[in-house]
């Protein structure tokens, strides 16, 4: 009986070792996708500074994110099991022609100017005189290996002329749209100052009629708030906590408790006026706010039924509220204590 005894433990531990060695194979084994998982929660009170911000208030506000990474087997094996991953195409979540790292690069250029408007927005709900100046030109907010600009401009830098016509964020399709893939233009731009003159050819872009040097930019402005701010949002990108941190400013500002107590997490992106905007990964952050401890969850309008869909379907008991503005997130907030 010993002999027989000790076959079945060795038996037990060849399977062991063979599951450990395909699981860890298919760790290894790319798939052509994106996979979205639960990531982690920050808490605003130790993120957010207010020069002469009042004594904290009881609860906690919490910001959520993702993780996205590439997929592998063993991922995609998971997601078909486990709705807490998500799958999508890789030409769905980057655009053409970015990789990964410079996605990562994009969505740390997202995290920054989401704090400025977050800024604005939190004064501006708070009765500040906070306000966004636009500035000529555009920003670099991402360059694509596959452009013309690639190795030539870099993100940060300001784009303020093409072929001697100044651009604006307004007028770049309608300036570029009068010249033809392999035209080349002069492109003005200032790099940490200094202006350059450089010629690139234009080239096709994925989907888009209009030719392009290959760049991802947004609108370069200006943010004038009274009250200094300063966040630490540590590794994160994306644009996604900026309605959080708006939150978190209005009640440092004002010294209103927004949390009573609670543990309130949410997610959304805010424009300076205040609007709350779509974001991604709405399931996975579900998931992420509940095993956090939070039982309210304020996500925008456009991913209610997104958010409510995936707390039924893990049993969550968790109250969601739709939003489309910051002053409405301060409502339900404040009605729901």
């Amino acid at each position: 009986m010993r002999k027989r005894r000790g076959l079945w433990w060795k038996s037990l531990l060849w399977v062991v070792a063979a599951l450990a060695v395909i699981l860890g194979g298919a760790w290894f084994v790319p798939v052509q996708e994106i996979a979205f998982a639960p990531g982690i929660t920050g808490n605003l009170a130790s993120m957010v500074h207010v020069r002469g911000k009042r004594a904290p208030t009881p609860g906690r506000l919490l910001m959520v994110a993702i993780d996205v990474m590439p997929a592998n087997a063993l991922i995609w094996a998971l997601a078909h099991v486990d709705n807490a991953y998500a799958l999508y195409p890789s030409n769905q979540v980057l655009p053409p022609g970015m990789t990964m790292t410079q996605y990562i690069n994009y969505n740390n250029a997202l995290m920054s100017q989401s704090q400025e408007d977050a800024m604005v927005a939190g004064e501006r709900l708070a009765g500040l005189p906070a306000k966004v100046v636009v500035e000529p030109g555009l920003l670099v907010a991402g360059v694509l290996k596959t452009g013309s600009a690639y190795g030539r401009i870099q993100v940060g830098d300001q784009i303020m002329a093409v072929n001697g016509t100044p651009i604006s964020f307004q007028n770049l399709r309608k300036v570029l749209g009068q010249y033809r893939v392999g035209q080349t233009v002069r492109i003005t731009y200032l790099q940490r100052g200094v202006r350059h003159v450089v010629a690139l050819p234009l080239r096709r872009v994925p989907n888009d009629p209009v030719p392009g040097i290959g760049i991802v930019a947004t609108e370069k402005v200006r943010y004038v708030v009274p009250r200094p701010v300063r966040i630490n949002a540590g590794p994160i990108g994306g644009p996604s906590a900026g309605m959080m941190f708006s939150l978190e400013i209005y009640s440092q500002i004002t010294g209103r408790n927004l949390a009573h107590g609670r543990i309130v997490a949410g997610t959304g992106e805010i424009t300076p006026n205040g609007r709350v905007l779509e974001i991604g990964g709405v399931r996975q952050k579900v998931i992420t706010v509940y095993r956090a401890g939070a039982r309210v969850f304020l996500c925008p309008k456009a991913n209610y039924a997104s958010a409510e869909a995936m707390a039924r379907a893990r049993g969550y008991h968790l109250t969601i509220y739709p939003v489309t503005t910051l002053a409405q997130a301060l409502a339900d907030l404040t009605q729901s204590s």
